[in-house]
């Protein structure tokens, strides 16, 4: 009998892989000393130097190989194992011998549900690089999860535990948590600052990140909190437990940034300017909905469930409780940009209610809306990364509110649309964000139509530049189809976390300093990049900023090697390729004076 040839893998990396051949008259006794287990625990160690292997899965099922009959029924020509360090299984599992995955998982979660046509995948990145792994999270995806339609893998992919970061999956009658993760509502808002270029530049934005104190810890009482979360209307308190975090960035690749607008086209204002101009100086503010997101994450997938069907009791409460999520990220970002704005503009009384101490530690219901209302005047836009979205499919060209009714009238030829759910979990909109029906389990297909956003933000890594994105819409894109109706949300992860701690840290070794400090001499060129080179396709003309970097707060050494710039993609590399697919354009970029992470107070 013929060997049996099979592949194996990393699990944790699982482009990281070999052949191997495994003799037919091998033991598959997982006790014996030369069983199949132990040749495959030992080529692993010498062919892709796992030193601690321990666990095998078959790819794709995830089933674990334990016993002798685990692995008669599993072993044969052109399998691949998954060799792990102990960790669990990484990916989506489905039932071995499904006849298709969408279908068979419908069938369970809902007896009633007729099965899904393919789900058709997009990939927006060429020229920005995207790690093997997070291409198979959003296959396996697609052909895993009930209700799918369409996956759209944005420039800025990378992977995540178990699904990808940086895409976009379109479902009909199908809600799917686990796309949109725990932080729920995540996202980032730019805010006006009335400071001056000239009071950031250089050694001053070191004296602007020595100001940036008391922003750490619970923001006054539990009563304020939630009456800045009221904002007038019934409220989005979480309770006591998650409210203590309202206003705080959080770690992980939160932060908040103090730029300075390098360059903006007319595109990147409104008609009346009100946008964004060179030599502005803005507060872009990047955060979430904290603990509280992870908690409705926990809760509604504890079962092992991973979807939802539209007419499930428990998808309308998830809904009410996503949306609630959504719009207390948004008071969260508000929080934060007026505690900031306390610092930077002290003599503004608007902003006294930033300050934990003082008269105003005990705020009357009527001054905390007043401050809501004061920042919202500052805010150029807000835009939820992290969250799925009730729409109608597929899209139409934007419309104004007064040409809606006689554009239509014209084009009779618009395909029927009808009601998809679009889950984003690292992925911007390029409509103004709203939140879900109250009523998810309509059939309505009249909702109102969508608002383009006319700016957002597409920031690279701490201390390198944010490009100011335009979307755009034609028929070549199928007005919004190509890309789900979004855009990358940064530059994307180039290394683990893991991996970029290990590497940044040796090589900044004694001085890990020049990380954090904004006069170390940095070469950077005119679009904000930090490695210059003979051309650009922006067209820009090279430049050097003796001090080209930005001051960074961030009193987490484990955090400042994680984060470093080095462990992310090229952000214009993730704006050629959207641009290159047409659905974005850059209309001008800001560069980081300040960053900040977090403060030991």
């Amino acid at each position: 009998m013929p060997a049996i040839r099979l592949t194996i893998a990393l699990n944790s990396k699982q482009s990281q892989k070999a052949p191997l051949l495994i003799p037919s008259s091998i033991s598959l006794a997982p006790e014996s000393k030369e069983s199949c287990r132990s040749l495959i625990l030992k080529a692993t160690h010498a062919k892709l130097r796992l030193k601690k292997a321990s666990r095998i899965y078959v790819a794709g099922t995830g089933k674990e190989l334990l016993s002798e009959d685990d692995w008669k029924t599993a072993l044969k020509d052109d399998i691949t194992l998954l060799v792990s360090a102990g960790e669990d299984y990484i990916g989506l599992k489905k039932e071995a011998g499904s006849q298709g995955a969408q279908s068979t998982s419908a069938s369970r979660d809902c007896p009633n549900a007729l099965p899904t046509p393919p789900c058709a995948i997009s990939i927006l990145a060429k020229t920005a690089q995207v790690d093997p792994l997070s291409l198979t999270q959003v296959e396996t995806t697609a052909h895993t999860l009930p209700g799918l339609i369409l996956a759209v893998a944005q420039p800025d992919l990378h992977p995540g535990t178990k699904f990808p970061i940086g895409a976009v999956f379109v479902s009909e009658q199908w809600i799917h948590p686990p796309l949109i993760g725990g932080d729920v509502g995540c996202g980032m808002a730019w805010y006006r600052t009335r400071l001056s270029r000239a009071s950031v530049e250089g050694d001053k934005g070191r004296r602007v990140a020595e100001k940036l104190r008391g922003l750490e810890g619970a923001w006054k009482r539990q009563l304020d909190r939630k009456r800045w979360l009221s904002d007038g209307g019934e409220g989005c308190s979480a309770g006591e437990e998650w409210d203590r975090s309202l206003g705080t960035i959080g770690a992980g690749n939160h932060f908040a940034e103090i730029q300075v607008v390098e360059s903006a086209s007319s595109a990147a204002s409104d008609k009346d300017g009100a946008l964004l101009a060179e030599g502005d100086v803005i507060l872009l503010v990047h955060s979430g909905s904290r603990g509280y997101g992870g908690d409705i994450l926990k809760r509604y997938t504890t079962d092992g469930k991973y979807s939802l069907h539209k007419d499930d009791p428990k998808a309308s409460e998830y809904l009410l409780e996503h949306d609630r999520a959504c719009e207390w990220a948004q008071g969260n970002r508000d929080l934060i940009a007026l505690r900031f704005l306390s610092c930077l503009e002290p003599g503004e009384a608007a902003w006294d209610l930033g300050r934990n101490e003082g008269n105003s530690n005990e705020p009357t219901a009527e001054e905390i809306q007043t401050a809501r209302a004061n920042i919202k005047q500052r805010k150029v836009v807000d835009i939820w990364h992290n969250n799925v979205e009730r729409t109608l499919w597929p899209p139409l060209p934007p419309l104004n509110l007064e040409s809606q009714a006689a554009t239509l009238s014209l084009h009779p030829e618009q395909p029927e649309q009808y009601p998809v759910y679009i889950h984003r979990k690292g992925a911007a909109p390029t409509y103004f964000p709203r939140p879900l029906s109250k009523s998810p389990n309509t059939n309505e297909t009249r909702l109102p139509a969508p608002t383009p956003l006319s700016i957002l933000p597409l920031p690279g890594s701490r201390g390198t530049p944010t490009l100011i994105l335009h979307p755009t819409f034609s028929t070549a894109t199928g007005w919004g189809h190509t890309n789900a109706l979004s855009l990358a949300h940064g530059a994307g992860r180039s290394m683990s976390r893991a991996k970029a701690a290990t590497y940044i840290s040796r090589k900044y070794k004694g001085r890990s300093e020049d990380l954090l400090r904004g006069d170390t001499p940095t070469k950077i060129d005119s679009n904000g990049n930090k490695h210059c080179t003979s051309t650009s396709s922006h067209g820009n003309v090279r430049g050097e900023y003796e001090n080209g970097g930005a001051w960074i707060v961030c009193e987490d050494k484990q955090l400042v090697w994680e984060e470093a710039p080095e462990a992310y993609k090229d952000v214009w590399e993730v704006c050629a390729d959207l641009e290159r697919e047409r659905v974005a354009e850059c209309v001008g970029w800001c560069r980081a004076v300040v960053s900040y992470k977090i403060r030991n107070e």
